[in-house]
């Protein structure tokens, strides 16, 4: 027994110290649970006053009075029109007009204008108004007997003398291409010949000052004779 109580007075010796030490640890737990009480207790409380607000708010926008409603639809019925006015500006695209296509008619084709009445290819000679049988006055009644181998027409100007077949009028007008005497020659029938026109020995006959420069040129073949006029 005596063991025994020595024991118990041992263990009381311990138990005492260890007491006061725990005990501010037990009061510091229910201080921070106080707190955390607390700290709840007043966020629930926020939470009730902002939900009192909203509610009152709500309200007054419920008893706004008629007037103030009606100005507000007004106002938000103006905004919309505006806003169609605007897209509406906005989608007025000019008008294209469509036309039909222009039917393009072709341009006809004509012959080329051109002064050539008639051509005749054949061969053509030269004679002098000093020629056998000649008497130097032509067909037509011009003296050649001077070397005038020319002729001053209206229209063509200074022109040479030619002797042409009996179909051809005094006065037609001749272009003489490809001659020994040259090329592009104008010439007017003022003369005849018994070998001179169509189905004869020579289709022309080209005036010259004299047999002897006649001569010189001879015979031409192949000439393209090209008629411009008939008569005066």
């Amino acid at each position: 027994m005596k063991y025994l109580m020595r024991v118990l007075n041992c263990l009381l010796i311990i138990m005492i110290p260890v007491t006061f030490i725990m005990t501010p640890v037990h009061k510091e737990k229910a201080i921070v649970l106080k707190s955390d009480n607390k700290i709840k207790k007043l966020k629930s409380a926020s939470i009730k006053l902002e939900k009192k607000e909203e509610i009152k708010k709500e309200e007054q926008n419920k008893e706004q009075k008629p007037e103030e409603q009606q100005e507000v639809k007004k106002e938000t019925v103006q905004n919309e029109k505006t806003l169609v006015n605007n897209n509406t500006k906005v989608e007025n695209k000019p008008i294209v007009r469509q036309t039909q296509p222009r039917i393009v008619s072709k341009p006809v084709q004509t012959k080329p204008v051109t002064d050539v009445l008639e051509t005749k290819v054949g061969k053509m000679s030269g004679y002098g108004p000093d020629c056998k049988g000649c008497s130097g006055n032509l067909a037509s009644g011009i003296n050649a007997k001077n070397g005038n181998i020319y002729y001053n027409d209206k229209k063509y100007g200074r022109i040479r003398i030619v002797a042409g077949d009996r179909s051809y009028k005094f006065g037609t007008i001749v272009r003489i291409k490809n001659s020994r005497a040259g090329n592009n020659i104008i010439a007017i029938v003022l003369d005849r010949g018994s070998n001179i026109g169509i189905g004869k020995k020579f289709l022309f006959d080209l005036l010259y000052p004299s047999s002897k420069e006649a001569a010189k040129d001879e015979v031409s073949y192949n000439v393209t004779f090209e008629i411009l006029r008939y008569g005066y």
